[in-house]
């Protein structure tokens, strides 16, 4: 399978503060990493790669493959966008030249320092997560629309972030053993187990 790009450069320019005049290749890379390493995680591998052979091959659009377009159009496009915008903040800071690693510099502005540049990379941290949670909630709620996704695999491929959002760790105050177990210890906290 091809290499398929869930949205274009210009899709990602027109929904961010990304200028026209950016180069599209920095674009096309952020936006392949952000659709291997995030979405891809979020759908599991399986569905990710329904998708992009639905994408691929122009079936996204057949009306017995709705559940996909829409799944794509309302919520991967959005994932999509704003962890491309997060990747491509490295790439309007500092370039690979053949002299070595070298800020940008240019006669309309002037440079930025390293805690603004923080502050913007974790504001679009932020909103990608946002929508990656929009879509695994959506996922969640919803799997039973996608038989490609899958909440575990056993031949190394991602499976589905099957999550509702919401995840703690458990603590548990009592021993696990049954033969410690005590059920009057917890009408008492100070009251001592007895081993």
């Amino acid at each position: 399978m091809a290499q398929v790009y869930f949205i274009s450069e210009n899709t990602l320019k027109q929904n961010t503060s990304i200028n026209d005049n950016v180069d599209s290749g920095s674009l096309r890379q952020a936006i392949r990493t952000a659709q291997l390493i995030n979405l891809q995680e979020s759908l599991g591998t399986s569905l990710y790669n329904k998708l992009a052979d639905l994408v691929d091959t122009g079936d996204i659009s057949d009306p017995s493959n709705s559940n996909y377009k829409d799944l794509l159009d309302q919520y991967c496009v959005d994932v999509v966008i704003q962890y491309s915008l997060f990747y491509a903040l490295d790439d309007f800071i500092y370039k690979f030249m053949n002299v070595g690693l070298v800020q940008g510099f240019s006669e309309q502005g002037s440079s930025l320092d390293i805690s603004t540049f923080k502050m913007i990379k974790n504001s679009a941290r932020d909103r990608a997560e946002f929508f990656d949670n929009r879509l695994r909630e959506h996922l969640f709620n919803n799997d039973n629309l996608y038989p490609a996704y899958e909440t575990s695999t056993t031949d190394g491929t991602l499976p589905g972030a099957n999550t509702d959002g919401i995840t703690s760790s458990i603590v548990l105050d009592t021993p696990m053993r049954s033969d410690d177990y005590d059920p009057t210890c917890c009408d008492d906290p100070y009251k001592p187990l007895n081993y």
